[in-house]
Parts: structure tokens; C-alpha cells; sequence
């Protein structure tokens, strides 16, 4: 499933590139969902989940009109089996469990992110767990390309440790939230790495099926797509037991009218399934 070794190179350098975990056919019944999802959406959307209207247009104009960095859709296992069953792939949730090192792993949530030709953007250098109401760093995403992911059209690149580094742990983002709320101008180095080009990273090229793995606190960007290819992936977050929910980080989150727990308590629900 996942060796030693492996998992070595993980906890040093916040990342793993794993390899196959789809064939192509379940790869091609998860675009299938996806174009089904974004006929729906484009046709005015469907608001059965709050999330649901995250992160993309709701028309057709306003997709021709608006560019943008990149599309988004959240929780696809809501919305589609085949998307339902990948966030449970055994073999991923496997590897999620030895990474985070515990016994039982829970979806935060799923999306799509789709770089599509001429409308993208470069994404900038920024570590998820900062955007997000969760109560420690126990928590990595799993990053399956959908199409071949090259440097030309926008695949991941990350910073190697960045995640085990001081200047940018929790306890250091606490300090500078303070230092920011008496001198906004103060240049924080965690601002330094957010203006830096995707070139900056090491680039993690993917063939359609294989996956990478990243921890919450790995710095990681995408350039633009300059390709005439799509460049779509299917990105599962998964955490480790005992995390609570913080309502004090992330407050604005799509996620949060969904979360059924308190401030401070394990975060668990039918939101939040676990799934390996």
C-alpha cells in the first residue's frame, strides 16, 4: 500500500507522489459525473447544499464573460455515486490513515478543481489549513488527476518542508496575526512565499489515474494553463481522529452552516462521514 520509505519522504517533505490509483475507466465515469454536475450548475444550479454553488458560474454568460484562476466544484460525493465510492477507495483512504497516523480517517470534503484552456490563472503559494475551521494540522488532500497534469498546463507544485518549517506553523501565524493587527504593513515571511512564482516549487507531473498526497501545511501553487488541454483534478481531504472543529480560523467557510458540532468538540456528522 504504502511503504516505509514513502512514508519517510512524506513527513519530511510534506508530499508524496504515490502513483496509479484509478483506472481508466473509473477515471472517465467521474468526468462523466462532472460534466453532468456542470450542465446542472450552468442551468442555474442546484441549492439542495450550501456548498454546492462554490467556486464556478451558474450561467453560460457569465462563463464566456468572467475569467477566472480556477473552477471549483465541492462535495461531489454528494451529488454523484462515482464520486461517493472514490472518497472510500480503500486503497487511498489506506494510504491517508499511515500518513496521518491514525486509526480512522473522516472526509473534511472533496472538489474538483478544473484549469480549463485560456480561462486560469497562476494560483498562488498558500498552505490549505489556514482557510479552513479545524483545530490542528492533522489533515492532508489526496490529488487525482482527471487529465495529465504537466508544468504547461498547471500541475502542482510544492515547496519540499515547508510544513515542518517555524516560520510558518500555527504558533508562528499567531504572531504575525498580531504583529499584522498593530502594523498592517509589516511583510510577514509567510506574505514573502505567497508572492513567489509556481516556479519556485518542485512540480509534481501526474498521468490521468495517479494521485499525490500533501500535507495541510505544504505551501503549493498551480501555474496557468497554457495549453489547449483541460487540466481537471479531483482533490479528497481527509483528517485524522480527534480533530475539532475551530470556529475561531476560517470563519467565512462554505462548510460551516453544515457542521453540527461545537466549538472545540471532535468534528463528526453526516457531513463529515468516516470513510476508512
Amino acid at each position: 500500500m504504502v511503504t516505509q520509505e514513502q512514508t519517510r519522504f512524506f513527513d519530511e517533505n510534506g508530499y508524496l507522489k504515490y502513483g496509479k490509483v484509478l483506472e481508466s475507466n473509473e477515471v472517465q465515469r467521474l468526468i462523466d459525473g462532472l460534466d453532468r454536475i456542470v450542465d446542472i450548475e450552468l442551468a442555474g444550479g442546484d441549492d439542495s447544499s450550501v456548498e454546492f454553488s462554490v467556486g464556478h458560474r451558474r450561467s453560460v454568460k457569465a462563463a464566456q464573460d468572467e475569467p477566472r484562476v480556477l473552477t471549483q466544484y465541492v462535495n461531489m460525493w454528494k451529488r454523484d455515486k462515482e464520486y461517493k465510492k472514490t472518497v472510500r477507495h480503500p486503497l487511498i483512504t489506506g494510504i491517508a490513515k499511515t500518513l496521518l497516523r491514525t486509526a480512522m480517517v473522516r472526509l473534511w470534503h472533496d472538489h474538483i478543481i478544473s484549469k480549463p484552456p485560456a480561462d486560469n490563472g497562476h494560483f498562488r503559494f498558500h498552505q490549505d489549513f489556514y482557510g479552513w475551521p479545524l483545530s490542528e494540522p492533522r489533515i492532508l488532500s489526496c490529488w487525482i488527476a482527471l487529465d495529465d497534469a504537466t508544468v504547461e498546463n498547471g500541475c502542482m507544485h510544492v515547496v519540499p518542508g515547508s510544513h515542518r518549517d517555524h516560520r510558518f506553523s500555527p504558533e508562528a501565524k499567531k504572531r504575525e496575526d498580531e504583529a499584522l493587527a498593530k502594523d498592517p504593513t509589516f511583510k510577514t515571511e509567510r506574505a514573502k512565499m505567497e508572492e513567489r512564482p509556481a516556479s519556485f516549487g518542485v512540480p509534481v507531473e501526474l498521468s490521468t489515474g495517479e494521485c499525490m498526497f500533501h500535507h495541510c501545511l505544504n505551501f503549493h501553487a498551480t501555474p496557468q494553463n497554457t495549453t489547449n488541454r483541460q487540466r481537471r483534478a479531483f482533490v479528497i481531504i481527509y483528517y485524522a481522529q480527534g480533530v475539532c472543529f475551530n470556529d475561531a480560523q476560517a470563519s467565512h467557510h462554505c462548510l460551516i452552516p453544515t457542521i453540527e458540532v461545537n466549538h472545540g468538540e471532535p468534528l463528526v456528522g453526516s457531513g463529515f462521514p468516516a470513510v476508512g
